[in-house]
């Protein structure tokens, strides 16, 4: 018996195995065994046992040894409404996010590669049940094979627009308010005498963190839905005021100042509800999404207006390709005094 077998047999009950992919150079790992019976009548009930009764899983993949702090992962479970292929929960380095674009763009075409949904030339559609709602993911399919894919959001809607604050160190900040699945600030990050070209990551994480606290501490969310999903996710910045171009450049900081790697596919469906809001892209008008220090990029457009309630909203499309990186078996030695580290 060598030391991986001997090592994997006293610690069975402990073994995840996962299929790695990213997206626009943000990770997706894939819990696809291994993951105990995960309880609850809906997803969001799903979300709340795993916070409650599982978090220590979440640690073990998304922070070091095994993982990073911008470490990005998926849990697949059971689907409580019938028009869904598949569901997902989203985990991160500070817990569980409702929606997620970069790692939907990368379960489209998992979803086909691994059987879930029989691949149809020339696209395979895929139905995701995210905490959310149900996203649909259009999955490129030639010879057998999946490739690029695009998917259309949950209605996306401005929660507040031309917003002030006065942020301590800078004064009078504008921002708006937008959601994209999940909710962020939305803020030109020239205010702040920051750039994408030549300011450091972490100024820029700890700008949007500082920014993000105020904001929460100034607004309180609501969401027709489930209040669950009223809860401030991350900052936008983008570069110079908004006008009616064709490519924006963006970055976005979420959860405990993680910094997406890829252009953010929620962000850039609240990002598009935003223009919209604005009057500066119409249906059907395609915009391009630039990560402003990886310069990844995504593409999304308006597919149609509708209404939440009395809100208006616009239902978005973004599009993107997932990669696959690799395949990993993790396990945590019974007598390891330290499952993992999160250091910020």
């Amino acid at each position: 018996m060598n030391s991986y077998q001997r090592i994997t047999e006293l610690n069975s009950s402990l073994i995840i195995k996962t299929v790695e992919m990213h997206t626009g150079g943000e990770a997706v790992r894939i819990a696809v065994s291994g993951y105990p019976e995960i309880i609850g009548e809906t997803i969001l009930d799903k979300r709340r046992y795993c916070k409650e009764n599982l978090d220590q899983l979440r640690k073990m993949l998304m922070e070091e040894p095994r993982g990073h702090s911008e470490m990005y992962g998926v849990i697949p479970v059971n689907s409580d409404i019938k028009e869904a292929d598949m569901a997902v929960l989203f985990t991160h380095c500070e817990g569980y996010s409702v929606m997620c674009g970069h790692a939907t763009i990368a379960l489209g075409r998992y979803a086909v590669d691994h059987g879930i949904v029989k691949g149809v030339s020339p696209e395979t559609i895929v139905k995701i049940q995210c905490p959310c709602g149900l996203v649909t993911a259009h999955v490129e399919y030639q010879d057998g094979k999946a490739g690029a894919a695009r998917f259309e959001s949950v209605p996306c809607f401005v929660f507040a627009a031309d917003q002030k604050i006065n942020l301590e160190g800078y004064g009078e900040i504008h921002y708006d308010i937008s959601y994209g699945g999940t909710f962020y600030v939305y803020c030109d990050l020239t205010q702040f005498g920051l750039n994408f070209k030549s300011s450091s990551v972490t100024d820029i994480a700890t700008t949007a963190m500082k920014l993000r606290r105020a904001v929460a501490a100034k607004v309180t969310l609501t969401h027709h839905e489930d209040n669950d999903l009223a809860y401030f996710y991350g900052v936008i910045f983008y570069s110079g005021p908004l006008d009616n171009s064709d490519c924006f450049e963006e970055t976005c900081i979420f959860a405990d100042a993680q910094v997406d790697r890829s252009p953010c596919g929620s962000g850039s469906s609240g990002f598009l509800a935003l223009l919209h809001h604005k009057g500066l892209v119409k249906e059907g008008e395609v915009r391009k999404f630039v990560n402003g220090k990886t310069r990844s990029s995504f593409n999304g457009k308006i597919m149609k207006q509708v209404k939440v309630k009395d809100t208006p909203a616009v239902i978005v499309e973004i599009s993107g390709k997932g990669y696959y990186t690799g395949e990993c078996t993790f396990y945590c030695e019974q007598d390891d005094p330290q499952p993992s580290f999160l250091v910020k």
